[in-house]
């Protein structure tokens, strides 16, 4: 009993000195996990340094090639735990119209061989000049005719001047019209007509002599069937006013415009005799596609371009 009297005092003493440590230890504790819930990104920056700390001592014996792809894999893994919030959102792009997409994308490719190539306008030039100059010098029909075709090829490239020497000479030149196709001829000289609002007194002056060479060749409905032909599909503006100075011309030519309102639909008798047939003309056009005259044209004249070259 004397011994443990004397104990009891010892332990009281330790635990007086003992519960001041116990309980600053519980707070210290208590504050360290509160900062942390605080602050995540802190956590998450101090797991990151610990873990590329140890992988960094971990890959020591390995050489700078495997360190590098080590390093890369490791940036790979520290980007893959950052928060799912802090990445962009990229929703995917939707196609429109999915079925025309699908028809581009089986769609065959253009037939470039039925493609004009161009041509340089100084070879047209050149070609021209040596069929006028083979025009000029010839003694016969037949070496009139062998520069007409030099000519005709120039025209059927689209060439303009070589279309208006050969419009300008059919009439009174049969070097011409044995090489140089009706349909042909009256395509070249309606062309200057429809392309502008605002014609020149000779490209009028050239069509009408050609209107009135078919009227005499009584071959008036073959004039008016290529004019019909040639005007289909035509969408350039004012077309209204292009097709009334189309038929004040064609009234100077006697049957010319009763020939051309016998082609076109819902046109009476009369409206043909006096060339008032403008609106109906027009809808057949807008109503039309074009016949596709001047690429078969071109088509041509590339074969004919083809057969100098050997020459």
């Amino acid at each position: 009993m004397p011994a443990e009297r004397q104990l009891l005092p010892t332990v009281i003493r330790l635990a007086i000195v003992l519960a001041p440590l116990v309980l600053a230890s519980l707070f210290w504790a208590s504050y360290r996990n509160r900062a942390s819930s605080a602050n995540p990104a802190k956590a998450v920056t101090a797991a990151r340094s610990s873990t590329s700390s140890s992988m960094s001592q971990e890959t020591a014996h390995i050489g700078s090639s495997g360190s590098e792809g080590l390093s890369n894999a490791q940036s790979a893994i520290m980007f893959s735990i950052a928060p799912l919030t802090s990445l962009s959102a990229m929703p995917p792009q939707v196609d429109p119209d999915p079925v025309a997409s699908f028809r581009q994308l089986i769609a065959l490719p253009p037939d470039t061989a039925r493609e004009a190539p161009h041509i340089d306008p100084r070879t047209m030039r050149a070609i021209v000049d040596r069929g006028v100059a083979a025009y000029a010098s010839a003694k016969t029909d037949t070496d009139r005719a062998s520069g007409a075709r030099l000519i005709q090829t120039a025209a059927l490239m689209g060439y303009p001047l070589a279309r208006d020497l050969l419009a300008r000479n059919y009439p009174q030149s049969e070097a011409v019209r044995s090489v140089v196709p009706a349909n042909d001829v009256i395509r070249y000289a309606l062309g200057p007509l429809m392309e502008a609002a605002a014609t020149s007194e000779d490209s009028k002056h050239i069509f009408l002599a050609l209107g009135r060479h078919f009227d005499v060749q009584r071959q008036l409905d073959l004039f008016a069937t290529q004019i019909l032909s040639s005007l289909r599909g035509d969408s350039r503006p004012q077309l209204g006013y292009r097709i009334d100075n189309l038929l004040d011309l064609l009234a100077r030519v006697p049957g010319a415009c009763g020939a051309l309102a016998r082609l076109v639909p819902g046109t009476g008798e009369a409206a043909g005799r006096e060339c008032s047939f403008g609106e109906n003309l027009r809808k057949h056009i807008d109503t039309t596609a074009p016949a596709g005259e001047e690429e078969e044209s071109k088509r041509r004249g590339l074969f004919m371009l083809n057969q100098l070259g050997g020459r």
